[in-house]
Parts: structure tokens; sequence; C-alpha cells
């Protein structure tokens, strides 16, 4: 037991926010992939109206299910891993810089992370998977210029109400743990950006 704390609210710490971040980024990326499928195909184990389904249906819904792009998910728990550490010294200077739970604070620290993290972790995002990609950096900076501010708006509608309440009720040892679990949420999103998204 005490290791296991150890890994995860002590001394290791570090490693445990590193990799989450890289499994939080990989699972995001495998719901993505599949949530299409999972949709088109939810009808046959949750009808909305009852209906057999025929020997031929099942054998259509095997042959169309997708062929997992691990690649993609490679790269994506590499961009997962290379944003741990940000994420790990940034919420702990954050809090050595501004301290408490009062509502001054948290405006404050909401306020750092939107206009601070929020674009790195973007950068780091978007850079990061071109140069895994072996794109070009013209094209590198073509897709930031096309999905970058798309992708930060809606970053600005999630990640607010959600630091805030991360600033206000979660401990520090347990943060970026919090921060994990939403972004597993939020990833799903970026996945989507990156790989479906056509913004004009």
């Amino acid at each position: 037991m005490g290791i296991l704390r150890q890994l995860l609210f002590g001394k290791y710490l570090l490693i445990t926010n590193t990799v989450s971040c890289g499994l939080m980024m990989a699972t995001g990326d495998v719901i993505q992939q599949h949530s299409k499928y999972w949709k088109k195909y939810s009808q046959k184990y949750f009808p909305t109206r009852v209906m057999a389904a025929s020997p031929e249906d099942e054998k259509t819904a095997i042959s169309n299910a997708p062929k997992h792009d691990y690649t993609r998910t490679r790269n994506m728990t590499v961009v997962g891993l290379l944003q741990g550490p940000f994420h790990h010294w940034f919420y702990m200077i954050l809090d050595r810089v501004l301290p408490g739970k009062n509502a001054k604070s948290v405006v404050k620290k909401t306020l750092l992370d939107q206009s601070i993290a929020s674009p790195t972790c973007l950068a780091i995002f978007f850079v990061g998977l071109g140069i895994m990609e072996h794109r070009k950096v013209e094209e590198i900076c073509k897709e930031l210029n096309l999905k970058f501010y798309n992708t930060w708006k809606i970053d600005c509608c999630f990640w607010p109400p959600t630091q805030c309440i991360n600033f206000l009720f979660v401990p520090l040892q347990y943060r970026v743990l919090y921060i994990n679990a939403m972004t597993m949420v939020y990833d799903i999103f970026l996945s989507y950006m990156k790989y479906e998204a056509h913004c004009e």
C-alpha cells in the first residue's frame, strides 16, 4: 500500500501523471476511432423498434467493423506522454504562486490555465502529431491555422468550469489525476478535430 501511495501521490507523482496523460490520450483516440461504428450498430442491441436481425445483417455488421489505426493511437499516446510533465509542473507552480481556494485565486488560476496551459498543450498536440506523421513544417502550420482557433474555442467552453471545480475542491496531489480523467473526455474531441474535422 505504501508503494502504491508513493506511486500515485508521492515522489513518483511525475511518472504517474505522465503515464496517465498518455493513457488518457490513447483511450480518447480509441473511443473516437470506434464511435461511428458503435453508434451505427447500437440499434442492434438497443433498437428503437423491435426488429429481427437477419444472418445477412450479422455478416454486414462484422464486415463493416472498423480497422483500428494502431499507429494513430501510438502517436496520440506519445503526445500525451509529452504533455504529462508540462501538466505536472504547471499545476504545482500555479498552486505555489496562487495558493488558496478563495474566489480571486480560483479565477486567476483558471485564467492562467486557459491562457498558458491550454494553448501550450494544443500546440504540443498538433505540432507533436505533425512531426510524428513526418509532415513538412508548412503542412503543420497550415493545420494549426485551420484547426487551432476552433479547437481552442471549444477548449474555452469545456475547461474553465472543469478547472474551477479542480481548483476549488480537488487537493493538489489528486489534481492531475482529476484533469486526466476529464482529459479523456476532451481527448475524444481532440482526436475528432485532428482526424475527422474539416475546418474552413
